[in-house]
């Protein structure tokens, strides 16, 4: 295992597991943060992976991924607005 493997593993561990386990408890708006920190977890260990392998095509994987988890979220933020 490399480096880069041992730090995607320890972004899997340290920010993205915690990130889906806010985001599937607690109240609305703690499961958006922990929505946020999950996919912020998912496009850094992405990232660090393509960096690793040194397969500069499936940096697009985690670009798409950071474009499409932005909008998820203002959806998700204005469905929370109507919230009392």
């Amino acid at each position: 295992m490399s480096a880069g493997e041992l730090a995607a593993l320890a972004l899997l561990t340290g920010v993205f597991v915690p990130g889906v386990w806010m985001a599937s408890r607690g109240a609305a708006r703690r499961r958006l943060v922990g929505l946020e920190f999950a996919g912020v977890g998912a496009v850094a260990t992405l990232m660090v992976l393509a960096v690793s392998w040194r397969q500069d095509w499936t940096l697009i994987v985690a670009l798409v991924l950071a474009l499409i988890t932005f909008p998820g979220t203002l959806v998700y933020t204005r469905l929370l607005a109507s919230e009392p």
